[in-house]
């Protein structure tokens, strides 16, 4: 199985791919969250970045494993959240400087995080089958404030 994902998120890589390779469990201190926690299930995200505005990175996540919230807490455990993500951005969505990027985040009404390709070999026709989603207009409108 494929799994691939748009991410945007604030700050930058330190290069153009990363693997984060973490385990995530519920974190002990809030039910709700998931968080890296050593005693807790292998987790490993491939990142790839696609393009690199003043604020942030536009990311291709590729998902070697399937946890909760596993993206948005793999971004989160290396200081580089989605953009958008109340429960994993700390508040870090409030902090941007740029006004029309700040109001355009604030209006949006989910994270910058899309489902954009799913591959798998069906169980009983054996066939190969492939699902591609393009951005949402919400998220490329939130996306072209970013930059060029």
């Amino acid at each position: 199985m494929v799994r691939r994902y748009a991410a945007l998120i604030w700050g930058h890589l330190e290069g153009d791919r990363l693997t984060v390779d973490r385990p995530i469990a519920r974190d002990p201190r809030d039910r709700k969250r998931m968080a890296i926690v050593n005693t807790g299930r292998s987790a490993k995200t491939d990142f790839l970045r696609l393009a690199r505005f003043d604020a942030g990175d536009l990311l291709r996540a590729h998902l070697h494993t399937g946890r909760t919230h596993q993206i948005r807490v793999h971004l989160a455990s290396i200081n580089h959240p989605v953009v958008g993500d109340a429960t994993y951005n700390e508040g870090r969505d409030n902090t941007i400087a740029d006004n029309e990027i700040k109001k355009a985040v604030q209006k949006l009404d989910r994270f910058f995080l899309h489902a954009q390709k799913l591959s798998f070999t069906h169980p009983q026709t054996r066939e190969k089958m492939s699902f591609e989603s393009p951005l949402p207009e919400e998220l490329d409108t939130l996306l072209n404030l970013f930059g060029p």
